[in-house]
């Protein structure tokens, strides 16, 4: 449960956008994003920036790196598979596996990548080898219903929103198809 949170039940919704929303504040604060869209209603959320993208050709011993990332935490991948712990990938994984359903769009200014998970595991994977002027990631999926049964609390997310917005000059959000304020934009 999120401390802002009146609920007694855990806000799994909202924790896990708080969770992607850090990972795109990253990208915004390596100078990559400049924007991040954030929808939650219900147990499903979507979490989408204009930051670098996946490195989506990237490969740990062999294997596929946003294999790490999003399902680290079946390691080791094989008896002989072995790599090297990732640390950064732990929470995007855990986050993983609490959905019944996630959806990782990569976009790199060449191809695009699309990964489907259900319940943790990957279903589907497809590379779009096209030209594209948007890269970043955009993160959709569904709470498991049995994790959390009321919907998101959108009123504490927005305001968790509106503070990291006011710490992060220069950031703009989106959250549920409208463009935050920060108290001081708003001349409050």
């Amino acid at each position: 449960m999120h401390p802002d949170s009146p609920s007694s039940s855990p806000d799994v919704t909202g924790d896990v956008v708080r969770a992607l929303v850090l990972y795109s504040v990253a990208e915004f604060q390596g100078g990559y994003a400049k924007t991040i869209h954030v929808d939650a209603h219900g147990r499903t959320f979507r979490v989408g920036d204009d930051g670098r993208g996946h490195a989506i050709e990237r490969r740990v011993d062999g294997a596929p790196y946003l294999q790490f990332v999003y399902t680290h935490l079946a390691y080791p991948f094989a008896q002989t598979q072995g790599a090297p712990i990732q640390l950064h990938a732990i929470g995007i994984s855990l986050a993983n596996t609490l959905c019944a359903e996630l959806s990782v769009t990569a976009r790199k200014r060449n191809a695009t990548l699309r990964i489907t998970f259900e319940n943790g595991r990957r279903v589907n994977e497809e590379l779009i080898n096209v030209a594209s002027n948007e890269t970043g990631n955009t993160i959709s999926g569904s709470i498991n219903p049995t994790l959390q049964c009321a919907d998101v609390d959108a009123q504490v997310l927005e305001i968790w929103l509106r503070r990291v917005l006011a710490v992060s000059a220069g950031l703009r959000i989106v959250f549920n198809g409208a463009e935050l304020q920060t108290s001081a934009d708003q001349g409050v």
